[in-house]
């Protein structure tokens, strides 16, 4: 018995024990903050529960399920996610393509711009949303202030608080956080391509767009990719930056998927009907990532 007690704690001869015991604590971390509230939620989503009555569950089968596509405030959530995610995955793939491309150039300081390049991402949403908020308030914010010295605007413009102004801003704020992921994924591909193959393109007669078209972006197919696919699952869950610049206004101009779950779930309190919606948003975002999958396969292949 004491022999067996011994030979079950040698971790020294099996790195299998001593591997499951070092994965044991964080998988029934796991377990418990993300498998149960996924399950439960699930289960959640086929009954109609509400605050009210969260301990009475009655089963409605896929009831929830056919509201969402004929809820047309749940339809417009997902256009305003729609504009969203194209608007924030375009400008960032341009902008983070060509700020790499800088960063890969040899200049003076250029170890400290790749290290100061991280400070947007590295800054949480939600200081993000209040910097952001603050900079476009209609009275005291910094952008109101410029635009009025400049002379381009003669009265205050409350940006957060127009139809017009409220989502490109939203976008705005995002771009400036995530492009230096972008950065930094595009940067890593940029630095694995032989300067031998510019050197034979110059040669060669080629000018710097036709290296960038014929060189460049080819050889970062698969960076660019897996940027899209991150970024656009970051823009479908992105909730923080809503929430603290506009709340979803005005109206619901800015009103996205994951704020109309959470406004169902934490404000009238339908939390089936917000489950279903959570369930839903994660079937479009498998259906988005299958896509881009699909699409960087065909181009491998060619």
């Amino acid at each position: 018995m004491k022999k067996d007690i011994q030979s079950f704690f040698d971790f020294e001869r099996s790195d299998a024990k001593l591997a499951a015991l070092l994965i044991t604590p964080t998988f029934l971390l796991v377990i418990g903050v993300v498998a149960y509230p996924l399950i439960y939620s699930f289960v959640m989503s086929f009954g109609d529960v509400e605050f009210a009555n969260i301990k009475d569950y009655n089963f409605v089968g896929i009831s929830q399920y056919v509201k969402t596509f004929t809820d047309p405030d749940f339809i417009q959530s997902l256009k305003v996610s729609s504009y969203f995610v194209f608007f924030t995955v375009l400008i960032k793939l341009v902008l983070g393509t060509l700020i790499a491309i800088m960063l890969k150039e040899k200049f003076v300081g250029r170890s400290l711009a790749r290290a100061l390049i991280i400070i947007p991402w590295a800054t949480p949403f939600v200081v993000v949303g209040l910097m952001w908020k603050w900079m476009l308030h209609s009275k005291v914010g910094v952008i109101n202030y410029f635009l009025q010295k400049l002379g381009i605007i003669q009265d205050n413009i409350p940006f957060l608080s127009s139809k017009i102004f409220a989502m490109p801003f939203v976008v705005t704020a995002d771009v400036w956080q995530g492009t230096p992921f972008f950065v930094i994924i595009i940067l890593a591909g940029l630095q694995t391509i032989p300067n031998d193959l510019y050197e034979a393109a110059h040669m060669d007669g080629a000018t710097e767009i036709k290296a960038f078209f014929f060189i460049t972006l080819p050889l970062i197919k698969f960076p660019l990719f897996i940027s899209a696919i991150l970024g656009t699952i970051f823009a479908i869950n992105s909730f923080d930056l809503f929430f603290v610049l506009t709340k979803g206004g005005p109206g619901n101009i800015t009103t996205n998927a994951t704020l109309f779950v959470w406004n169902n779930a934490f404000k009238f309190y339908h939390l089936s009907y917000a489950s279903a919606i959570s369930y839903v948003i994660l079937m479009f975002s498998m259906l988005v990532t299958i896509g881009y999958v699909i699409i960087m396969r065909k181009i491998q292949v060619e």
